[in-house]
């Protein structure tokens, strides 16, 4: 688990020594998948470590709808636990 904590310097030593570990990424960010800085990290992996990865690059993020201020409302749009083990699960039958 890496938590990028900036954008700039963006840690990409950490990020693509970690890719050359595990051969596996799932990138989880509260922004939506199309369009979200998760996107940019899976391409900085797929530009860079692309030989490394065993399995397509996996991304988790919120729907693609607003976010509302209600926690009902968090809970229904952002990532959870749930969505984030399906994507593990299924990069790891890769």
């Amino acid at each position: 688990v890496i938590d990028i904590r900036s954008i700039i310097p963006l840690d990409k030593e950490t990020i693509l020594a970690s890719v050359a570990k595990t051969g596996k990424v799932v990138v989880v960010h509260e922004d939506k998948v199309f369009g979200g800085f998760g996107g940019e990290i899976a391409s900085i992996i797929s530009e860079e470590a692309f030989e490394k990865l065993d399995a397509p690059v996996m991304r988790v993020g919120s729907t693609y709808t607003p976010v509302g201020f209600n926690r009902i409302l968090e809970r229904a749009i952002l990532p959870n636990a749930n969505g984030i083990f399906e994507a593990m699960l299924k990069l790891a039958k890769y």
